[in-house]
């Protein structure tokens, strides 16, 4: 499994390049993807018991260590596709989380949110190949998810 965090770089935001930042929109992605995922293909993300649970706009570090020690639960518990690839991402995010002593503020809200709702876009540029060995049937099904 090749994680791909290189196109990162290519945001001019600075506060994305620290490791605070890296962290805000892994967990996004993560939980995001997961929340997608809670209702089945073709539900909407806001009716997800997880999207219920978020305080956008609000959020603090103590709140993302509390929704990220529950995906090891979330992925047993609802039918999530590529749980392998997400639970290196929650390692990541850990990983980046730990090392940074910053709080999330504006900035780290604004990331999170933006990684949250395009969770399943910013997954398939994570992981380019499995965007293209997705069969066309399942692309169809992911792209519900991701209007949802």
């Amino acid at each position: 499994m090749n994680v791909n965090l290189d196109w990162l770089e290519s945001f001019t935001d600075p506060y994305i390049k620290k490791p605070i930042g890296k962290s805000m929109f892994l967990s996004g992605v993560v939980l995001g993807f997961i929340a997608s995922c809670q209702n089945g293909r073709g539900s909407q993300i806001n009716k997800a018991p997880l999207f219920k649970k978020m305080t956008f706009g609000k959020l603090q570090k103590r709140d993302l260590k509390r929704h990220l020690s529950e995906v090891p639960t979330l992925l047993k518990v609802y039918d999530i596709p590529y749980t392998i690839h997400i639970t290196e991402l929650t390692r990541l995010a850990g990983d980046y989380l730990l090392q940074s002593t910053e709080d999330m503020g504006v900035d780290g809200n604004f990331i999170y949110s933006t990684a949250f709702l395009n969770a399943w876009t910013y997954f398939y540029q994570i992981f380019p190949e499995i965007k293209s060995n997705t069969k066309p049937s399942e692309e169809k099904n992911n792209e519900l998810q991701e209007s949802a």
